[in-house]
């Protein structure tokens, strides 16, 4: 069952970080201010996993919605390259 509940966080977990990981970029995008709120929360959640207690279900709709919240975002192609320059440097 801890196992489980192990990798359940883990799951939520990769979700959140992944869209917090996201800031730097909608930063250059001016989404930024209207999401500059709900990055300080999902910072804050990201922190205090291990006292959650999750099911499969949930998480599996969080893992959608993080893969439609990165879909809406339709980032130009050119800014994702330049972005991935920028980190090899």
């Amino acid at each position: 069952m801890t196992n489980n509940r192990t990798v359940l966080q883990a799951r939520l977990k990769n979700c959140l970080l992944t869209i917090v990981e996201m800031e730097p970029m909608l930063s250059r995008l001016s989404i930024h201010k209207e999401l500059l709120h709900e990055f300080k929360q999902l910072k804050e959640i990201s922190g205090k996993l291990s006292s959650l207690e999750l099911s499969h279900t949930e998480v599996e709709r969080i893992e959608n919605a993080t893969r439609l919240f990165l879909s809406e975002l339709e980032i130009p192609g050119e800014f994702l390259q330049l972005e991935q320059r920028e980190n090899l440097q």
